[in-house]
C-alpha cells in the first residue's frame, strides 16, 4: 500500500507547473532530483508490500509508515511550489506589479523555506534506503504468481475487460422455494393483517438476494406504494425516515424534512400510508430497537400491506407486535453451489476456442463444494478466479486454503485474502476506498470516480480520459464479485453497493494498512491503536464533534457521514490545512461554512450533500481546487470568483438561490458545469461556454417565476465525445409544481424512462418539451393516470422505437409535436382515445407509418405534416 502512495505523488507531480517558472530558482531541480529518489523508493516498496502480504517481516510496517509520511510530505512541497509558482506567473496589473514588488522579499522568504523543506525530506530518504539496506529489500519486480495482475498493461486489461451481465435477473439459484413462498405470502389475499415477513440467516446466506427479486416481482403491481430502506449497523432514525418519505412517498422535499423533528416525519408518514396498501423492505436489521424507532410509521388498517425484513438476529424477527411470518433461508445444495459458481468462474469470453475448458469444470466443482453451500464465498471465489484462468492457479487454490476451518467457523477470509492480493495496487485501494462509505450505502458511481481521481488512483492510460479509467475500474471489481451493482443503464453502471461481509473485511485492512480510520465516537479519533498505521484518511460515521484537525495534524481526506448531527458551532476546521479532500454526506437545514474554509489552499475536492449550504467568499482561495460537486445540495449563494479558480475542472451543483451571474467569469479549464437550478441564467452564458477552449460539459436548469417554469439545456458530454455523469440523479428533485418544462441536454435522462415518473409527479405540468437525445431509451411508456394536467407535449430528436399510451394518460392533451423521431415507425394507438386532443404535427419523419394520422384527421383532428425541420418550433420558456 505505501508503494501505491508513492505512485500516487508521482502522477500527480507529473502535472506539476514548476518547471516553467524561472523565479523559483533551484526549488525545480531540487523537486525533479526528489522525485527521482521516490521513482527508486518505489521499487523498493512494491517488494515490502509483498511481503507484508505474505506475514514476512513485521517489522517493516513502522518502515513503510515512515515511506508514507515522506510521501505525502513531498505531496506538500510540490502543491505548495505549485500554488507559488501560479501567483508568480500571473500577469500584474500596474496596480499589481507594484503590489507584486513590496512582496518580494515574502516571496523569498516562502522560497527559502520549500528548499529548505526539500533538503530535509531529501535526507530521510536517504536514511530510509539505508534502513532497507538493514532488511535485506532488494528492488525485485518478481512477485508471487497470484498477483500476476499489478504487473499488467492498463490498455491490455481494458481491452480484456468485459461489462458484466446486466439482466434484470438477480441471481436466484438454489432459492426458488424461498422465492415462491415470500411471493404467496406477500400477496395472500385472505391475510388483510399488517405482516413482517422476516427473512433470517447469516451474512452471506442470500438474504438480500431473495427480498430483492421477489421485490422486483411484486412491488409495483400488487402495491400502491414501495420502498426499499437498507437499515444496517449504521442505523439513523432519522437516514430510514427520510429514505421511507423518498421511497414509499416519492417525496424529496429534504429542505421540509430538515425543519421537522423525527415524530413529525413519522406522523407524516403514518398519514400517508393510511390510505394505501403498501410493501416496505428493511433491509439488514441489526438490532430489536432499530425496528421500535420506526413501526410507528406503519398504519395497520386491514388492506393487506407488508413489511418484509431480513435479519441475521432471530430475536429481531421474533420481535414486531404484528402478525409475524419467519423464513429461515437455507444453504446451497452440491449441485446449486457448482451451477452458482460455474456462473461467475467462466464469463463469457473463455468458452470459445479453448481445449482444457473439462479440466477448469473439474476442479471448478471441487472448488464450488468446498464453499459449502454460502453464495458469498461462491460467488466471490468465482470472481476471482475467472480473472485467473490457469490450472495451476485454481489447482493451488484447492490446495491452500484451511477449507476445513472456513466450514468450522463459517469464515471466508482466506478467500477474500486471495481476491485482494490479486489485485492491481490501483484495484485494491479503489476497493479499500469504497468500504469508507457507510453498511449498505448505495454509492454513486460519479461521486466514487471523482474521489478516485481527487485522491490519485487512477493513472494516466493513453487513449483514455482519467474518468473512463475509473469506470473501468468500477466495471472489474463488479466482475470479480467485490462490489454489487445497485443501479445501471444499459451503457453504465451508476450505483454500487458492498455486502457488508466484504466491507467488514476490507475496512479492517484498511485500518491495519493505515489507509483509512473509521471513527463512530471521540475516543476512536483520538486513540492510537498499536495494530494500526497512522492513517491520512478519516472517516466519521455519526458526525464525532471534535477539533479532528488537531487530534490527527495533516490529514489528506476526510469524509463525514450522517453530517445532520454535527454540532456546528463545536465542528473545528482547525489543523485541516493540508486537506485533499473533504465531503459532508447527510446534512440538514441551513449551514455557513466558516471563512476558515479558505485557508485549505491544498484541497482538490469539495463535497456537500444535502441542506442548504453559505458559501464565503474565501472559497475562491482554494486555488488547488479541482471538483466542486454539490449535485445533491443548495447553494445560497455562489461567490463570484469561485468559478475563476484556475485548476477547477468540475462544478457540479443543484440549486443555486443567489447568483451575481453578469459579475462572474468562467476560467477556460472548466470541463464540466453543471447547475441544476438556477435564476434567470442568461442566454450569454452559452455562448461563453461554446467559445471555451475545452468545449465542456454543461447543463443549466433555468427557472422562472417561482420555479414554475424551467427550463434545462445543456451539452452532456465530456471532451472524448463519451457521456460523462451530468445525469439528473432522480427526477423527484424537479420542483413538484411545475407548470412549463424543456429539457435540451443530451443524455441527461439517460436510457431510463421519465415518463412514468414524469407523470406520477408533475402533476400540474401542462407544457412538456424533451428533445435533443435528452433520452436515450428505446421505448417511451406513459402509464394510465399519468400527466393529468398536460396541454402540450413536444418530442424532438430522440431515438425511441416504440411509444406506448396507455388508456387514461394525458387526459387533457390538446397538441402533440413529433420532430425528427426518425425511429418511431407507428404512432400509438392511445391517441385516438385522447378526447380533447386538436391537433398533431408531424415534422421530419418520413418513415411513420401515416395511416392513424389519417384516422385522426377524419375524426376532425388537425393534422401537419411537414418534411423539413425548419418548420419545428420550440416550446417557448420566458
Amino acid at each position: 500500500m505505501a508503494e501505491h502512495a508513492v505512485a500516487a505523488v508521482l502522477q500527480r507531480a507529473g502535472a506539476t507547473v514548476i518547471q516553467e517558472v524561472a523565479s523559483l530558482g533551484q526549488v525545480p531541480a531540487k523537486v525533479e532530483a526528489l522525485k527521482s529518489e521516490l521513482k527508486r523508493m518505489q521499487c523498493f516498496l512494491r517488494d515490502a508490500d509483498a511481503r507484508m502480504e505474505r506475514g514476512e517481516n513485521e517489522m517493516l510496517s513502522q518502515l513503510v509508515s515512515e515511506v508514507r509520511d515522506v510521501a505525502y510530505s513531498v505531496e506538500i512541497i510540490i502543491d505548495t511550489a505549485n500554488i507559488l509558482a501560479r501567483e508568480t506567473s500571473r500577469p500584474p496589473s500596474l496596480l499589481g506589479a507594484i503590489s507584486k514588488g513590496a512582496c518580494y522579499p515574502v516571496h523569498c522568504k516562502r522560497l527559502y523555506s520549500i528548499g529548505k523543506r526539500i533538503d530535509q525530506v531529501t535526507a530521510r530518504v536517504g536514511a530510509i534506503f539505508r534502513e532497507f539496506a538493514k532488511y535485506s529489500i532488494s528492488s525485485s519486480t518478481g512477485l508471487n504468481e497470484t498477483r500476476h495482475s499489478m504487473d499488467e498493461n492498463e490498455s491490455m486489461r481494458a481491452r480484456r475487460l468485459t461489462l458484466p451481465d446486466f439482466g434484470d435477473d438477480v441471481d436466484v439459484i438454489g432459492f426458488d422455494s424461498e422465492i415462491n413462498q415470500v411471493k404467496d405470502e406477500l400477496l395472500d389475499s385472505e391475510n388483510k393483517d399488517l405482516t413482517v415477513i422476516s427473512l433470517v440467516g447469516p451474512g452471506g446466506a442470500g438474504k438480500s438476494t431473495i427480498a430483492r427479486k421477489v421485490y422486483n416481482l411484486v412491488a409495483k403491481k400488487h402495491f400502491n406504494s414501495c420502498a426499499w430502506i437498507c437499515i444496517s449497523q449504521q442505523f439513523t432514525v432519522y437516514g430510514a425516515l427520510k429514505d421511507i418519505v423518498k421511497g414509499a412517498m416519492g417525496s424529496q422535499d429534504f429542505e421540509e424534512l430538515g425543519t421537522m423533528s423525527e415524530m413529525e416525519i413519522i406522523k407524516k408518514i403514518h398519514s400517508f400510508l393510511k390510505d394505501k396498501r403498501y410493501l416496505v423492505v428493511l433491509d439488514d436489521v441489526w438490532r430489536i430497537e432499530d425496528w421500535d424507532m420506526v413501526q410507528a410509521a406503519f398504519p395497520d388498517v386491514k388492506n393487506g400491506s407488508r413489511i418484509a425484513l431480513t435479519t441475521r438476529n432471530s430475536a429481531v424477527s421474533n420481535h414486531p407486535n404484528a402478525r409475524k411470518i419467519i423464513q429461515e433461508v437455507k444453504l446451497l445444495n452440491n449441485d446449486e453451489s457448482i451451477e452458482l459458481f460455474n456462473r461467475k468462474a467462466f464469463p463469457s469470453y473463455v468458452l470459445h476456442g479453448r481445449d482444457d475448458l473439462d479440466s477448469f469444470r473439474e476442479l471448478g466443482k471441487a472448488l464450488a463444494l468446498k464453499g459449502n453451500g454460502l453464495p458469498l464465498a461462491i460467488v466471490v471465489m468465482g470472481g476471482f478466479l475467472s480473472k485467473n484462468l490457469r490450472i495451476t492457479e485454481w489447482r493451488r487454490m484447492v490446495a491452500s486454503i484451511n477449507w476445513d476451518a472456513m466450514k468450522n467457523e463459517g469464515d471466508i477470509r482466506a478467500i477474500l485474502d486471495l481476491s485482494y492480493y490479486d489485485l492491481s495496487s490501483n484495484l485494491k485501494v479503489c476497493f479499500l476506498y469504497i468500504t469508507s462509505f457507510p453498511e449498505d450505502y448505495a454509492v454513486p458511481v460519479g461521486l466514487l470516480t471523482k474521489l478516485w481521481i481527487s485522491e490519485g488512483f487512477i493513472p494516466n492510460v493513453r487513449g483514455r480520459s482519467l474518468e473512463e479509467t475509473a469506470l473501468g475500474y468500477v466495471e472489474e471489481l463488479a466482475q470479480r464479485c467485490l462490489i454489487l451493482i445497485e443501479k445501471k443503464s444499459s451503457r453504465c453502471i451508476r450505483t454500487v453497493k458492498v455486502h457488508d461481509v466484504l466491507r467488514d473485511w476490507g475496512i479492517g485492512r484498511a485500518r491495519r494498512e493505515g489507509f483509512l480510520k473509521d471513527c463512530s465516537s471521540r475516543d476512536e479519533v483520538e486513540t492510537s491503536y498499536s495494530n494500526e498505521m497512522r492513517a491520512y484518511r478519516v472517516v466519521l460515521y455519526d458526525s464525532v464533534c471534535v477539533k479532528v484537525g488537531v487530534a490527527m495534524p495533516n490529514l489528506h481526506t476526510l469524509l463525514i457521514f450522517n453530517a445532520a448531527r454535527l454540532e456546528r458551532n463545536v465542528f473545528s476546521f482547525r489543523g485541516l490545512n493540508y486537506l485533499r479532500i473533504l465531503y459532508f454526506d447527510g446534512m440538514r437545514g441551513r449551514w455557513q461554512l466558516p471563512a476558515e474554509i479558505g485557508q485549505m489552499v491544498h484541497l482538490r475536492y469539495l463535497g456537500l450533500k444535502g441542506g442548504t449550504y453559505v458559501l464565503p467568499a474565501s472559497v475562491s482561495n482554494l486555488t488547488n481546487l479541482h471538483t466542486f460537486d454539490a449535485r445533491d445540495a443548495v447553494v445560497e449563494a455562489l461567490p463570484i470568483d469561485l468559478l475563476s479558480i484556475s485548476t477547477l475542472k468540475h462544478v457540479h451543483i443543484y440549486k443555486v438561490e443567489s447568483w451575481s451571474v453578469w459579475k462572474t467569469t468562467i476560467q477556460s479549464n472548466l470541463k464540466s458545469l453543471f447547475i441544476f437550478l438556477a435564476a434567470n441564467t442568461p442566454k450569454q452564458w452559452e455562448g461563453a461556454i461554446d467559445r471555451m477552449e475545452e468545449n465542456p460539459s454543461w447543463c443549466f436548469g433555468k427557472h422562472y417565476r417561482s420555479v414554475k417554469q424551467l427550463e434545462i439545456v445543456g451539452a452532456c458530454e465530456d471532451e472524448f465525445g463519451v457521456p460523462n455523469d451530468l445525469h439528473l440523479p432522480d427526477l423527484h428533485l424537479l420542483p413538484h409544481n411545475l407548470r412549463r418544462l424543456k429539457i435540451s441536454c443530451p443524455n441527461l435522462l439517460n436510457d431510463e424512462d421519465p415518463m412514468p415518473l414524469l407523470g406520477s409527479w408533475l402533476t400540474f405540468l401542462n407544457v412538456l418539451e424533451i428533445g435533443v437525445k435528452s433520452y436515450t431509451g428505446a421505448t417511451m411508456t406513459c402509464p394510465s393516470g399519468g400527466f393529468p394536467d398536460l396541454h402540450n407535449l413536444v418530442l424532438h430528436d430522440l431515438d425511441i422505437e416504440e411509444w406506448i399510451l396507455e388508456d387514461g394518460a394525458m387526459p387533457r392533451l390538446r397538441i402533440l409535436t413529433l420532430c425528427k423521431c426518425t425511429k418511431l415507425k407507428t404512432l400509438p394507438q392511445g391517441l385516438q382515445h385522447l378526447k380533447e386532443l386538436k391537433k398533431l404535427k408531424v415534422i421530419a419523419m418520413p418513415e411513420l407509418d401515416q395511416v392513424l394520422c389519417y384516422l385522426l384527421h377524419k375524426a376532425g383532428r388537425e393534422v401537419v405534416l411537414r418534411s423539413s425541420e425548419e418548420d419545428f418550433e420550440h416550446v417557448q420558456i420566458p
